[in-house]
């Protein structure tokens, strides 16, 4: 009976480590998200507010990159913390 009670409370305590290793990389992966959600964030409201002056439309090469750059910045947004 000892014998179950000593294996019981090592595989609890065992448990417990590995929850708490969890949770720590947990919070750093969250910190990470939030970073690059910030990230996102920033970078979509510094396109727009190139977008909303047209100073890439002069060129027909600068508008065809600009356009792309949109798009990526679309993809991107699906991304972001809501």
């Amino acid at each position: 009976m000892i014998i179950v009670i000593i294996i019981q409370s090592a595989l609890i305590i065992a448990s417990l480590f590995v929850i708490w290793n969890l949770m720590k990389k947990n919070e750093r992966f969250e910190d990470f998200v939030v970073k690059q959600s910030d990230a996102i964030d920033y970078s979509d409201k510094r396109l727009k507010s190139l977008d909303d002056r047209k100073v890439f439309y002069a060129d027909d090469e600068i508008g065809w990159f600009f356009e792309k750059v949109k798009e990526i910045q679309e993809a991107l947004n699906e991304f972001r913390l809501r």
